[in-house]
């Protein structure tokens, strides 16, 4: 199926042959030329292949399986001749300078070794005590320190709007004021917006003192109550008695929603579980620190069960503006014990963004999952208010513990431009939403939400046919994906919820709904046509049935 026809130092092609049969005639081979690395997905390449030398329909889905087992098998063929060579490049090094090995001293160990072995050491009493009785007292220390933190927030909000209130009608006084110039009117503005932030410096400090007392008791409270269970003494009753009474919110109406069962793969099948709703996407996110849905995030937090949600974000890397303006100020209601706090972990990927030689593009949960296959443009800072700009189809995670249902969030950059108009497959919006599939993928995300029409909310511009228009593209960029990491072996059965914007049209709800079965492939029932009637059979009818015959 391969044979190596050129090697360079950057590039290595190789041939991938394929033979299918034609009806009524002879085997068709066809060979064509892969260069590795392979840039982008093999799922786009498999398309193009398909289109160049006009593969039949008939055996596309073979072609996609044969042509991804022939990927991943080239791919670690590379990867091991590399380590070969790299190998035998040190034992020659060696053996000419064995003095080599005297030179080198043992390095000491970085700080954020030691943070990442305490954090590991935390986690994992974290998940003991979660499940054991000890988890009413501790969700109970969680109440209350929510309570606290909310009050004060409430405090911070009153008193802002009571300066915003008097700063309005001094300024309106002050312009109706005929002999007053602008100049004077100029300075008030200033003396004012200098007021208001002199309070939010404030309030801030106040909060974050809270944040970090709060912090170090549980996480004191935490080591000390596991070093008594360890001594063997009774932790049942340890703790807060549970004060904060929980109402359920009212419904606001009926949910739209519809389940479906898929399998995904030609010889291996791979069962995953599709949800769509209507719904607001911060119903996710915003929830009462006593409430069913936020002990099960608790419970699973240090597990393989975690849930994850893409959320569209502008391009501006910062607090004040778009859907990060409103998710900072959802975090501000409950802290933050089990990760570093919202802002805190902008600032760490802000820091990394602007230093390329760091180690902020690794794939790992501790550098916060920053990809930098796509898009190629480059980050750059804006001159006047020092944030970031970044390109569409970034793709930045943050950790959450404090939210209702969500542990991670996959931030996605987009503009006004890919939210409302038309997309293709190989727009970077796109290929942005892919990459934060693999990082959900290689990071043990179980549970994923994605914006359907990768908007949150409804433009007077989305019609019926936008919307099932745009929800035909992003569920074909899932099913490719599905594909992909499913012909490698690496991906187990996942759950992805599809969420539409609350005040979508039943009509449109129900359109799409029925793209499902036309797209993946979903099991049905077996039908018999019997006594000119259709009659679904049940296990025991089918028994039966092969019996007789």
């Amino acid at each position: 199926m391969e044979d190596t026809v050129m090697n360079t130092e950057k590039c290595i092609q190789r041939i991938f042959c394929f033979v299918y049969d034609v009806p009524k005639s002879k085997s068709v081979n066809v060979e064509i030329p892969v260069v590795f690395p392979i840039i982008g997905l093999p799922t786009d390449h498999a398309e193009v292949y398909i289109k160049d030398y006009r593969i039949p329909c008939f055996v596309e889905e073979q072609f996609w399986v044969q042509f991804l087992q022939f990927v991943t098998i080239q791919r670690d063929q590379l990867l091991q001749e590399e380590g070969d060579v790299a190998v035998s490049d040190i034992e020659k090094v060696l053996e000419e300078s064995p003095e080599v090995w005297q030179s080198l001293e043992k390095p000491e160990t970085p700080a954020s070794v030691d943070m990442l072995k305490l954090e590991e050491e935390f986690g994992q009493i974290c998940y003991k005590l979660y499940h054991s009785p000890l988890l009413p007292a501790l969700r109970a220390r969680e109440n209350k320190a929510a309570s606290e933190l909310r009050e004060l927030v409430k405090q911070r909000n009153e008193e802002l709007k009571r300066i915003q209130d008097h700063h309005v009608m001094s300024m309106e006084t002050y312009v109706n004021n005929s002999n007053v110039d602008s100049t004077a009117v100029n300075d008030l503005a200033a003396s004012q917006m200098e007021q208001r932030q002199n309070c939010e410096i404030e309030w801030a400090s106040k909060i974050s003192h809270l944040l970090d007392n709060q912090r170090s008791a549980f996480k004191t409270w935490i080591m000390d109550t596991y070093e008594e269970s360890l001594g063997g003494e009774d932790i049942s009753n340890h703790g807060i008695p549970i004060t904060d009474n929980y109402n359920p919110p009212q419904s606001s109406g009926p949910i739209l929603e519809e389940s479906f069962s898929i399998s995904i793969g030609s010889q291996l099948k791979i069962t995953h579980s599709l949800r769509l709703l209507a719904d607001n996407i911060w119903s996710m996110c915003v929830g009462h620190p006593a409430s069913p849905e936020r002990l099960q995030t608790a419970l699973s937090l240090y597990t393989n069960s975690l849930a994850g949600i893409i959320l569209l974000v502008d391009n501006r890397l910062n607090l004040y503006s778009g859907a990060t303006h409103k998710l900072s100020k959802i975090c501000e209601l409950a802290p933050e014990f089990h990760f570093p706090p919202f802002d805190s972990q902008l600032t760490e990927i802000r820091q990394k963004l602007l230093n390329p030689g760091s180690t902020a593009r690794r794939r790992t949960p501790t550098n916060y999952l920053i990809d930098d296959t796509l898009p190629e443009a480059v980050v750059r800072e804006d001159a006047s208010s020092g944030d970031l700009i970044l390109p569409t189809g970034t793709c930045y995670v943050t950790r959450h513990s404090n939210l209702r249902q969500v542990h991670v969030i996959f931030h996605l950059v987009s503009t006004v431009h890919e939210v409302v108009g038309e997309i293709a497959s190989r727009d970077l919006l796109l290929m942005g939403l892919k990459n934060a599939l693999k990082l959900a993928s290689e990071n043990n995300i179980d549970t994923l939400t994605i914006p359907l029409f990768l908007a949150h909310e409804l433009d007077p511009t989305m019609d019926h046919g936008w919307c099932v228009r745009r929800a035909e593209v992003v569920l074909k960029c899932v099913k490719g994906f599905m594909i992909e990491v499913g012909s490698t072996g690496t991906i187990t059965s996942r759950t992805f919820q599809f969420i539409m914007p609350k005040k979508i049209p039943e009509r449109t709800f129900q359109a799409i709904r029925m793209l499902i079965p036309s797209i993946f492939r979903v099991p049905c029932p077996m039908v018999l046509d019997q006594s000119s009637r259709k009659k679904t059979l049940t296990i025991q009818e089918l028994y039966i049935h092969d019996s007789t015959t």
